[in-house]
């Protein structure tokens, strides 16, 4: 009896210390050190850790820990106070408070591995009045204006990223964003309500052997936001971080990001079993009314779109 009751202290004592860690990763992510580059992937599969404390609350329950059981419970109730006011349905804004809507969606193309075409004839029947592409690869380039030009008469262009729009774009700037060469945009587009700086952005790719490139153009993007005076701001694209990434938390205090329409987190790759969410609409000066992804041709990104509403 003796030998069983330790056993059983020694395994309630591990699952406190898991369920603790658990706690901690989960109150304080940014303070664990990028060891190997693991934080990436730590912070990517955040939202997850719900399964493993789970587990740990099964493991001790299973047991009779009671140390495991406290603590695992501990960590539930943590989760359930970070996560789940994010996986809420969006409560939107009503009408009458809107002078109008606009409408985006953005998708990352996979270049010449995706379908270009097949994702801008399922763009084209969600009719967004803004489109924003990333990895845009030079043979797609003149086949995608040819199948938008009739729907979308503005367009603006940098390298591998497009945007196009049913409104006039009175400015556009190619931004290097500390890469080198340019891998987003900034245009003025005229909405309802009056002009909007909208950023499209593809940042650079994360790795366990670096991010520092990712690093520095979320960095510089947060500093031109910040320093934008426009009142209404859409940042859209694919951003190569989840919403816990802390390079991407510099963004998410100048811009907001809402909550998905039917609840959830919005997980946008890979698109066959969405794990983490790379694919953001960031905004600042508008109401919003929906946020949906939803597959488009045959790439590895689902398409995400928004409805926004027009702070009057």
């Amino acid at each position: 009896m003796g030998h069983r009751t330790g056993r059983r202290r020694r395994v309630g004592v591990l699952i406190a210390a898991l369920a603790a860690v658990s706690i901690a990763a989960m109150l304080a992510p940014e303070r664990f050190p990028d060891v190997w580059g693991l934080a990436l992937p730590f912070e990517a599969m955040l939202p997850w850790l719900g399964v493993p404390v789970a587990l740990l609350l099964i493991a001790a329950l299973a047991r009779r820990a009671w140390l495991g059981i406290l603590v695992s419970l501990a960590a539930v109730a943590v989760w359930s106070w970070v996560f789940v006011p994010r996986v809420l349905p969006l409560e939107p804004a009503t009408a009458g408070a809107s002078a109008g809507t606009v409408t985006v969606l953005s998708q990352n193309l996979q270049g010449g591995a995706g379908d270009p075409l097949a994702s801008a004839r399922g763009a084209l029947a969600e009719q967004p009045d803004l489109l924003a592409f990333q990895e845009i690869d030079a043979d797609s380039r003149a086949e995608l204006g040819r199948a938008l030009q009739d729907a979308y008469p503005y367009t603006a262009n940098a390298s591998t990223v497009g945007l196009w729009s049913r409104y006039p774009i009175r400015d556009t700037e190619p931004l290097d964003l500390g890469l080198g060469w340019p891998r987003a945009l900034r245009a003025v587009v005229a909405t309802p309500g009056g002009d909007t700086s909208v950023y499209v952005v593809h940042a650079a790719s994360a790795r366990l052997q670096g991010h520092d490139a990712r690093d520095q153009m979320l960095a510089e993007l947060a500093e031109l936001v910040r320093a934008d005076a426009s009142p209404r701001i859409i940042a859209l694209g694919d951003f190569n971080a989840g919403p816990d990434d802390r390079a991407f938390a510099p963004l998410l205090e100048v811009l907001q990001e809402p909550r998905q329409t039917a609840g959830g987190f919005g997980f946008s790759w890979p698109a066959k079993f969405p794990v983490v969410r790379l694919d953001h609409v960031l905004l600042r000066g508008f109401d919003p009314r929906a946020m949906t992804t939803q597959p488009l041709g045959t790439s590895d990104h689902l398409a995400v779109s928004a409805e926004l509403g027009v702070t009057p």
